[in-house]
């Protein structure tokens, strides 16, 4: 990929161009978001408002990044997002099947006895998409879960397609979550190594920052920094023990669902000041379905990030 860019202060995520993710995004907008002129659009007015790199989990993320990029005729950086079906698999089927025996493991065997509580009794009925399980669902045993492995060839095929684009690429999602979890501390180091072997920056995105980050650094596992989910309001499993873990990390960390709720999208410049300047956080992450946010976003950042910022055509990216 030559030249590491640094990362930047803020990308625009992908998912509202994708067709896993963008039913997520705004449903008066959903139509438009499978055409991909308008998504282009979402992308260049981002660009036009200082943005340079981009979020891109599938080929349809990196087709449009390509033509982003012959359109402005200016190199930018690409982030690959894997972590969707990305190779790590329980008896021949990937990990995500099994997730409500995971969770269920996790709270009622593994997990310190506050979070097992806190995901029991708050998080699977307010955050069902990300701890929702199955309370039925049979326990793993200590076979299952040495048997969980890493599909290299279907790991190496994911990242393929973000070779010639992308410099940066965060994995693990919540497959790293769960292997963490579950002490397979062995198959992130695999997954990371991987990714540095195909020329990548490794980066790992989590749901869980309070217990995969201090685990990782323990494990001595060799990454160039975190993405998480964190914004002034919350985070997971909580907001302290999310921010502690954040501001004591010696690596870049990129914030996602950094404008998750109607209260911090009434004060995009306080949520982001606050990211950057108290939380300590290197970048922001952030989707959207609209051109008009999505250039707007992207100039309050850039002034919050460094009020005597030069103009979008004068940065060194």
């Amino acid at each position: 990929m030559g030249q590491k860019n640094p990362i930047p202060a803020v990308i625009l995520g992908g998912d509202p161009f994708n067709h896993q993710f963008r039913f997520l995004y705004r449903k008066d907008l959903w139509w438009k978001l499978h055409d991909e002129d308008y998504c282009l659009q979402v992308m260049r007015a981002a660009y036009d408002g200082g943005c340079r790199a981009y979020d891109l989990s599938f080929l349809e993320n990196v087709q449009l990044f390509k033509r982003l990029s012959v359109e402005v005729n200016e190199p930018l950086v690409g982030f690959g997002n894997p972590t969707w079906e990305q190779g790590v698999m329980f008896e021949d089927r990937l990990i995500f099947f099994m997730r409500d025996r995971i969770i269920r493991t996790l709270v009622e065997q593994i997990w310190p006895r506050p979070i097992a509580k806190l995901v029991e009794e708050k998080l699977s009925h307010e955050d069902v998409l990300v701890f929702g399980y199955d309370r039925s669902a049979p326990l793993l045993s200590d076979d299952d879960i040495d048997a969980i492995y890493l599909d290299e060839s279907a790991f190496r095929e994911r990242l393929s397609i973000f070779k010639d684009c992308c410099q940066y690429i965060y994995f693990g999602g919540s497959d790293a979550d769960y292997l963490v979890s579950l002490g397979r501390m062995d198959v992130v180091k695999q997954m990371a190594a991987i990714v540095q072997s195909e020329g990548f920056t490794p980066l790992l995105l989590c749901q869980y920052p309070s217990l995969v980050l201090p685990a990782v650094v323990t494990a001595g596992i060799q990454i160039e920094g975190y993405t998480v989910p964190l914004n002034k309001e919350w985070s997971w499993f909580d907001h302290q023990s999310c921010l502690e873990v954040v501001q004591k990390t010696d690596k870049p960390v990129i914030a996602f669902m950094a404008l998750s709720s109607s209260a911090l999208k009434k004060d995009v410049r306080g949520a982001l000041s606050w990211l950057y300047h108290s939380a300590g956080v290197k970048s922001i992450l952030f989707g959207t379905a609209s051109p008009e946010h999505a250039r707007e976003t992207t100039q309050i950042a850039l002034e919050v990030h460094n009020p005597k910022r030069q103009e979008p055509s004068e940065m060194n990216y």
